[in-house]
């Protein structure tokens, strides 16, 4: 067998159920090998961009890597957004990159390029992977996919790419034994001690709070940590990477931490006596860029996998271990101790949440009011399987008002912050759970790639798209409203948006326009009116509407912008013992 044979059985072997590709010259041995073994579906995307976010949605709802296929030169290059955001946000992904043959590859030669269409894609994404191998023989290519696999899903996951350059693919090579699938090489813990003087603190902890990030879902340890907090009785704040680690009606999810986090978060944070943090590590969108303000007067224990990840917090505790083993050892522990109800802690925190609510960040705004359209989009999708949000200010109300069932997936791109994420990752969700996924996207975000509307109707994906549309790109609006005097070019000035509601329908996707709040009701009942189809609902918003609150850079996270003016208040009396 060629390897591109032996790399067809092994995806089959290893139950790797989706190769995103567009097709190209230096893959097309690849692909023949595939499409004859029949096993593994071959999802063809309209860009590489979106081949590599596709894997990225993938990887983030299955927590098992798909595998993104290129051809080389201009093919590999455009994988290389969503290859970065699989590494920032953790998430476990394999992508094959074809290459010129190798003797046309320029090796020591003075020259730019030798080959046609040959770039270094290895040298390049080398900064963004786990690792980046180009194979340059057949025995050895077929050696690295395991080696590969292993590596993408251990420690804390990533992407891994392997070049093979077009001569490779068709090598002779012998097939291989049937071996037993790789699995994720994890450090072992066994840190009992630590455990248990961590367990003492937070049963003797007036007011303590634990915050989560994305490293639980990474670890794929959410069942186990909600029934360790649940026996903890502690509630639960989360980074943004961590909102659909809590269901929203557990009455121990408090909601969003962060510079854009929801109010009564930020205020609970700062009262607290002893947080216990899992997975996050404490960047400043999640803690604000005032460090000290933030460790002052409370007793910190940070647990993840990754070490140099857990140096901004100088104060803290800090664990390095996998979070499903740390949770693992610590629950049994936990099981042996009682932990108080904290009656007063509790009254306290909801005492906050009543005094500011998202709905009420904006309250007077023109036209629909974006928080309250999150929490109509969470009532009337209950089908859904995931939410898959776009980078924008939709985002930011998108985190502070969805509220996601039980098992629901929240799924944003915040390590890079990619616009034109959202379609494409819907599509690696819909195409590996084959049910229905919700889209948060702004008009600006959209537009980045929408041709993968035709992916969805060519798969007969139930991708629901809401588009927020202000006619601006909002977030950067914002930011030059406030710095640069409300100067807009390129932003408003230089910027417009076609009709969606149009261009989904020329595509083959049913489309409506809501504009008012009473429409909006209407609206999603029609979007949900056949759950097995795509569709697509405009909103139409105010261009002037901002994200609040929002934390002004080198503030405290209590210090937070509104609507009518900064904050840094509480409302409400003070935390006292019940």
């Amino acid at each position: 067998m060629t390897v591109g044979d032996s790399l067809a059985r092994w995806l089959r072997d290893r139950k790797i159920s989706h190769v995103f590709t567009l097709p190209g010259g230096m893959i097309a041995a690849i692909l023949d090998a595939i499409y004859r073994e029949g096993h593994t579906e071959l999802l063809t995307m309209h860009h590489e961009q979106s081949v590599a976010f596709a894997v990225d949605g993938y990887g983030r709802f299955n927590g098992y890597p798909a595998v993104g296929l290129s051809t080389g030169g201009p093919g590999a290059t455009n994988m290389l957004t969503g290859i970065a955001s699989c590494y920032l946000d953790s998430v476990p992904s394999l992508f094959i990159a074809g290459q010129v043959q190798s003797y046309l590859m320029k090796g020591n030669r003075a020259v730019r390029q030798f080959g046609f269409q040959e770039c270094d894609i290895v040298a390049m994404a080398s900064p963004v992977v786990k690792a980046a191998w180009r194979a340059r023989t057949g025995d050895e290519a077929v050696s690295m996919l395991d080696e590969a696999l292993t590596l993408a899903i251990s420690g804390r996951p990533g992407p891994v790419l392997i070049e093979l350059p077009s001569d490779v693919q068709s090598m002779p090579v012998k097939q291989p034994p049937r071996s037993e699938p790789p699995s994720a090489e994890k450090i072992e813990f066994g840190d009992l001690a630590t455990v248990e003087a961590l367990l003492e603190q937070v049963a003797n902890a007036e007011r303590p709070l634990i915050l989560v990030g994305g490293g639980i879902q990474a670890a794929r340890a959410a069942d186990r940590f909600r029934s360790f907090a649940r026996h903890l009785k502690v509630p639960v704040v989360a980074s943004v990477m961590a909102l659909d680690v809590m269901p929203s009606d557990d009455p121990l999810r408090l909601g969003m931490i962060g510079m854009y986090g929801n109010r009564w978060v930020n205020l609970a944070t700062a009262e607290c006596d002893l947080i216990l943090v899992l997975g996050s590590r404490l960047d400043c969108g999640t803690i604000g860029t005032d460090v000290a303000a933030w460790r002052k007067g409370r007793t910190i224990f940070q647990v993840d996998c990754d070490a140099g990840e857990m140096k901004r917090v100088k104060s803290a505790h800090t664990i390095v271990a996998d979070l499903g083993q740390f949770l693992d050892a610590a629950l049994p522990l936990a099981r042996r101790r009682s932990f108080p109800e904290r009656v007063g802690w509790s009254a306290r925190l909801n005492e906050l949440r009543r005094a500011w609510p998202d709905t009420e960040e904006l309250a007077g705004c023109p036209g629909i009011n974006p928080n309250i359209l999150m929490r109509q989009i969470s009532s009337a999708s209950k089908e859904a399987a995931a939410y898959v949000i776009d980078a924008g200010q939709h985002l930011w109300w998108a985190c502070q008002s969805i509220l996601p069932a039980e098992g629901q997936r929240f799924h944003p791109a915040l390590g890079l912050g990619p616009c034109g994420f959202s379609i494409p990752a819907a599509i690696g969700v819909a195409a590996s759970s084959r049910k229905p996924v919700v889209v948060i996207v702004g008009d600006g975000a959209l537009q980045f790639n929408i041709q993968e509307f035709q992916t969805i109707v060519r798969n007969k994906l139930a991708v629901k798209i809401v588009v927020l549309n202000n006619r601006c790109h909002g977030s950067v609006r914002q930011l030059q409203e406030k710095l640069f005097n409300g100067r807009y070019p390129s932003t408003v000035s230089g910027y417009d948006a076609p009709d969606f509601e149009r261009i989904a329908q020329a595509y083959g996707i049913p489309g409506t326009t809501v504009s008012e709040p009473y429409e909006v009701e209407r609206g999603l009942g029609w979007l949900w009116n056949d759950p097995e189809r795509a569709a697509l609902l405009q909103v139409m918003i105010s261009p002037e509407l901002n994200v609040f609150p929002n934390v002004p850079f080198g503030s405290p996270i209590t210090t937070m912008e509104s609507l009518a003016r900064p904050r840094d208040v509480s409302p409400v009396p003070a935390y006292t013992k019940n």
